[in-house]
């Protein structure tokens, strides 16, 4: 375990759930990290009828996210070019990491046709 986690995991939590307007059941926030820049996105479903919404974590998150990855580079570890933290109400969690299609600094590889089928997947999934 690499020290320092826990307090950046709190703090991305935090940031969504300071956010979320109404009674939920799940959220999750994901980072993607590009040679030229990142990309945060959130979403969270309805505690009464399970719909997916979008929302804006509050401030705080997305540099919690960048500072995960800073740990994991002073630490040596593997950068991971995405990362996911899934949050239910209870207060449960789980993060996940991405390494797949990373180059050698752990930043993914924009794959313009893959980020519009993932934009396509989010719009039918919050448009439904």
């Amino acid at each position: 375990m690499i020290d320092g986690l826990e307090p950046l995991f709190q703090q991305i939590a935090d940031s969504m759930m300071l956010a979320i307007p109404e009674e939920w059941a799940t959220a999750r926030f994901e980072a993607i990290f590009f040679p030229d820049g990142s990309t945060y996105e959130a979403e969270y479903t309805r505690g009464t009828d399970k719909r997916a919404r979008s929302f804006q974590p509050a401030s705080g998150g997305s540099h919690a996210f960048r500072q995960l990855r800073e740990v994991f580079r002073a630490s040596g570890k593997p950068l991971w070019g995405r990362a996911c933290l899934e949050l239910n109400s209870d207060g449960s969690f789980n993060m996940t990491w991405g390494y797949d299609n990373c180059d050698e600094n752990g930043d993914s590889h924009f794959n313009e046709e893959q980020e519009l089928r993932r934009h396509q997947e989010r719009h039918k999934r919050l448009s439904s």
